[in-house]
């Protein structure tokens, strides 16, 4: 199974989580000052510290065993399977930003990127 098809199986049917601006608090609920957009993944990497040709990309919301959404590390997504590994970094980083996804998501998901890398 590829990279993306991976990605877009392991939270199938689990619903969303909203994230509030620092990660702090996740929630299976929307409520006012928590993440204006639903998220399942939110990826994050390790392109800033990574050795060339090293990079991994992981999401940082974990599924608990009561199907809650909470904080996952690099060691639980690790555990899970849930880590994605990279040897060129320009995919890594599209990768985290959402070239996983499909369809309208993915689009958006790529306009922020290229957005992001912009304004780099």
């Amino acid at each position: 199974m590829g990279k993306k098809r991976k990605a877009r199986k392991i939270r199938e049917g689990k619903g969303v989580a909203y994230v509030n601006e620092d990660y702090s608090k996740i929630t299976d609920k929307p409520q006012p000052g928590i993440g204006k957009y639903p998220s399942t993944h939110l990826m994050v990497d390790n392109i800033a510290t990574a050795e060339k040709g090293k990079y991994k990309v992981w999401p940082s919301i974990g599924v608990g065993p009561l199907g809650k959404y909470h904080a996952q590390s690099f060691e639980q997504a690790r555990d899970k399977g849930e880590l994605f590994k990279f040897r060129n970094r320009k995919r890594a980083e599209k990768f985290a930003h959402g070239s996983w996804k499909k369809g309208k998501d993915r689009r958006e998901a790529m306009k922020a990127y290229r957005q992001y890398k912009k304004e780099q």
